[in-house]
């Protein structure tokens, strides 16, 4: 941990050092994405080094690594920076996406396919339920807030509940990998986020319907249309291209089967730089691609992990750091206090509705007592909803999205520990026998491995 600190010091300072020769006035774009890229790299695998000898999850480290070095704090990550690394962050959900899409062969899940929907249904619609009743009962009282109608009011508690439902695949994968876990809880807790997030991107469009009909002023000729043309574009067509993604894979792996890593890496780019023109989520995309490996091509989806492990780590560390730089701490310190009440009920619905799903199906005690701890993590998906509330209704849109932020803010930091100490003591982690030079086990890497690796 000493040389971890010690290294991530340096270059923290020869950084702030590079940065001092700067003009004031300066811009950086271009070779300044290049830089918070390096920075980012560097740092965030050493702050998981300091948080793996606390006994921390590594992805809680490097999103606190973000936040110190963004903007709101010590600033040597510019905003312009973080635009420049959107596509980076869409790369990277695009792998973790296919890794997790990878890992779920419906064969054997067919047996859990009823425990999964149970506790997916149940832990969702009570979360809904006590999250809405909250929104309902606290935004008169919030200045945003102060001039709408009753109706309109619900219609936000409508679309805060919704967007708060969401989970974390990317969060759950990440702590599946740097912890090589294995077993019963980590396959349901997998197979719940994945699914359940996808109902909840479903289940967003149709409330945005709904409120844009309460807001008939922010709707912006969208109207109905929506409901029907952005989601069968956005969801469907998705989907379709995560298909293709997996076939070109498949015959790729089959034909050629060399460097498939890059290969892989080289598709992700293509996906994640033409999907923002045809309105394409990188996680759907990916998610579809592994799927469709794992359950109907010849290839298996743990070939495309093995070859990919490499570069697992580094990717969850510049992405995660990324999402904690891009956290408007300010503005949660507006609304602490309602964002601390929204995660504590997301939370007890979460554990009280996930729970009685589990009691439904007759799920094994020890993984009914620990599955809701691996939906308490937030993270990419969320993040996007809020992003669009910001950019959708106007003007309310940004102060529904502070709040919606606030608390994911709360549950980046805190789920990933609770979810890390529920795979511990279920005994899961460290069952995954194959992994890679980057999967960190017993003791962490020597931090000049990692910058060999970089």
């Amino acid at each position: 941990m000493i040389r971890a600190a010690i290294v991530l010091a340096l270059v923290a300072g020869i950084s702030f050092a590079a940065r001092s020769f700067l003009p004031a006035d300066a811009t950086i774009t271009g070779s300044g994405a290049a830089f918070a890229f390096g920075f980012l790299l560097i740092a965030a695998m050493q702050t998981g080094h300091i948080f793996h000898d606390l006994r921390l999850p590594h992805l809680t480290g490097f999103i606190l690594c973000g936040a110190l070095f963004g903007p709101e704090v010590l600033r040597l990550i510019t905003p312009s920076m973080l635009g420049d690394l959107t596509l980076v962050k869409k790369v990277a959900v695009g792998l973790i996406a296919l890794n997790a899409g990878c890992e779920l062969n419906f064969a054997r899940l067919r047996p859990k396919i009823r425990s999964i929907g149970l506790v997916s249904i149940f832990g969702l619609l009570t979360e809904f339920i006590l999250l809405f009743g909250l929104f309902a009962f606290v935004l008169g009282r919030i200045e945003f807030t102060a001039d709408m109608t009753s109706a309109q009011r619900l219609a936000v508690a409508l679309i805060c509940s919704t967007v708060l439902c969401a989970l974390s695949p990317a969060v759950v994968m990440g702590i599946l990998k740097e912890t090589r876990a294995t077993g019963p809880l980590s396959e349901m807790c997998l197979s719940i986020v994945v699914l359940a997030d996808l109902a909840v991107v479903v289940a967003f469009s149709f409330t945005e319907s709904v409120a844009h009909a309460v807001f008939p002023a922010t709707a912006s000729g969208a109207g109905q249309s929506s409901i029907f043309g952005a989601l069968a574009v956005h969801i469907f067509g998705s989907i379709a291209t995560g298909i293709g993604v997996g076939l070109v894979a498949a015959l790729y792996i089959r034909r050629v089967g060399q460097r498939i890593g890059l290969f892989v890496f080289a598709v992700l780019f293509v996906v994640a730089e033409i999907g923002g023109a045809l309105h394409l989520d990188p996680l759907l995309v990916g998610l579809s691609a592994g799927l469709f490996l794992e359950n109907i091509s010849p290839v298996s989806g743990h070939e495309v992990i093995h070859e990919t492990e490499v570069a697992a780590m580094p990717t969850f560390a510049v992405f995660f750091a990324v999402v904690g730089a891009e956290v408007h701490l300010h503005a949660f310190f507006s609304v602490a206090p309602y964002a601390a009440a929204a995660a504590l009920t997301r939370a007890a619905g979460i554990f009280v509705g996930a729970r009685f799903g589990a009691r439904v199906a007759k799920v094994e005690p020890a993984v009914a007592a620990r599955v809701p701890f691996g939906m308490f993590p937030q993270a990419g998906v969320a993040i996007g909803l809020a992003n669009l509330v910001a950019s959708s209704f106007k003007p309310w849109g940004q102060g529904a999205a502070t709040l919606i932020l606030g608390t994911i803010v709360i549950n980046e930091m805190i789920g990933p520990v609770l979810f890390r100490m529920a795979l511990a003591r279920a005994g899961e982690i460290g069952k995954k026998r194959e992994g890679s030079l980057l999967d960190l086990p017993s003791h962490a890497p020597t931090p000049e491995a990692d910058v060999e690796a970089t």
